[in-house]
């Protein structure tokens, strides 16, 4: 039995202006992290969906590390918890690279973490243990739902904001 949903048949697709929202958290990822103690009490900035396609295909059949949306949130909360898991160091200067996209394959067993350095090195690492990453995503997603549907509950109507207005809101 697949207790954490990882798989699914004809699981739908981000559109490509949903990837294209994400895009900039791509651009600004160690910012992002390392100002998440700024940020990560505003609730419309920590719900700030991302659509990373962290899935992998067979026969039609579609595993995801974690469902799409992704909340900007509970992706860097998860990879500063469990920086053993979600952190890896760069092969050019050693310092310690957060990344902002993971994928991988369930067959093989193997994650490539996807980041950048402030040194200016871009690449990824390629780690085994696939499904205890998912696990780890989706058991941070899942204690997030509560705070996510008070904040929905007293903002009603309140649309998410974009990975824009927070750098924007970073750098006022």
């Amino acid at each position: 039995m697949d207790k954490n949903q990882f798989f699914a048949k004809n699981a739908a697709r981000p559109s490509m202006e949903q990837r294209l929202q994400t895009k900039p958290f791509y651009q600004n990822a160690n910012e992002i992290y390392a100002r998440f103690g700024d940020w990560k009490d505003v609730h419309r900035f920590y719900f700030i969906p991302l659509y990373l396609e962290m899935t992998y295909s067979i026969n039609g059949i579609v595993s995801e590390l974690a469902p799409d949306p992704v909340w900007l949130g509970s992706f860097i909360r998860c990879t500063l918890d469990h920086p053993d898991l979600f952190q890896y160091k760069c092969p050019k200067c050693c310092k310690t690279v957060q990344p902002f996209r993971y994928v991988g394959s369930p067959l093989s067993g193997r994650v490539e973490l996807e980041g950048y350095c402030e040194c200016g090195w871009r690449g990824h690492e390629t780690v085994s243990g696939w499904f205890k990453r998912g696990e780890v995503l989706r058991e941070q997603i899942a204690a997030d739902n509560a705070r996510h549907r008070k904040f929905k509950l007293l903002h009603p109507g309140t649309a998410p904001a974009t990975v824009e207005e927070l750098i924007s809101w970073l750098n006022r």
